[in-house]
């Protein structure tokens, strides 16, 4: 024990975790003043959730705090390039969420309100004909009506984990990967981390995702997380000419977005305990009910 902890490493704060949240927090602690930083990452930057986000930027949430966060996310994202000189290309497609069923239509409805009490406010309620007229190319059958953001839009997150691990690294920022945490455990003040090596910390910050249910079961925290596989189905070119927003049914689960000049459609979290198959078949049932004509 005494010549283990000869060999380990102080430090001020270290950062498991290299995804969009941990690359975000040690970059904007060294802006902060903060010279003494190390993030570790089991596998490779942007490898774990922030690889699988399908990078929707979106101002229509229903809460103060999701409204506030989603404004500061859009500012983010609007000026990544520009800020942090990287390449984080901004792609304006906008937002459509739309239901049949009228409680959740009332529900939007009372968000978008809340959403322009608070200075966002290129929001709109359409009705089935308004949906009709901004994608000709949707299914309204059955639909009651959606809310629609023009400004809102599309990223590859890990665009965003890159530039903020360049500017964090400008800034004095030690970042380590494939560095598999073995065991962290109280010392003293600190915290003792253990992987490839001996980490003695003042703090530790898990930005682990739905990893960090294991990482605090020890201490005796049970945190609901658990992984939910999605299902994508990329198709040939389609819709050329027609404007494509990020659009969700949130009857079916059905998202349908731009992934460069092509359409991607993606199942309901719902479809999470079926099988493949089976998910397929409920993407292709969800897109024939929706994709009217085009």
């Amino acid at each position: 024990m005494v010549a283990l902890a000869s060999m380990s490493q102080p430090v001020g704060t270290l950062i498991v975790g290299g995804g969009i949240a941990g690359c975000a927090l040690a970059y904007y602690l060294a802006q902060e003043g903060e010279t003494d930083v190390l993030l570790v990452e089991a596998d490779e930057l942007g490898s774990g959730s922030t690889g699988g986000s399908f990078g929707g930027v979106r101002q229509q949430f229903s809460t103060p705090l999701e409204i506030e966060l989603s404004r500061r996310g859009l500012d983010f994202w609007r000026t990544a390039e520009r800020v942090f000189d990287s390449p984080v290309p901004w792609h304006e497609n906008g937002y459509l969420f739309m239901s049949g069923n009228a409680d959740i239509v009332a529900k939007l409805a009372e968000a978008a309100k809340l959403q322009r009490s608070m200075g966002l406010t290129d929001v709109d309620v359409l009705d089935v004909e308004q949906i009709k007229e901004l994608t000709p190319w949707v299914g309204t059958d059955g639909l009651l009506g959606a809310t629609y953001t023009p400004h809102d839009g599309k990223v590859t997150p890990t665009d965003g984990v890159h530039a903020l691990a360049k500017a964090a690294r400008g800034r004095g920022v030690r970042i380590r990967e494939h560095w598999d945490l073995k065991s962290l455990e109280r010392s003293g003040s600190g915290w003792r981390v253990t992987g490839p090596e001996v980490v003695d910390a003042g703090r530790v910050v898990l930005c682990t995702g739905y990893w960090s249910s294991d990482l605090l079961r020890a201490f005796g925290l049970e945190l609901t997380i658990h992984p939910v596989p999605l299902y994508a189905a990329i198709t040939e070119p389609a819709l050329a000419g027609q404007l494509v927003p990020l659009t969700i049914d949130l009857d079916t689960g059905l998202l349908i977005a731009c992934v460069r000049r092509r359409s991607s459609m993606c199942a309901s979290p719902s479809t999470w305990w079926r099988t493949s198959t089976l998910a397929a078949t409920d993407i292709l049932t969800s897109v024939r009910s929706r994709m009217g004509s085009g």
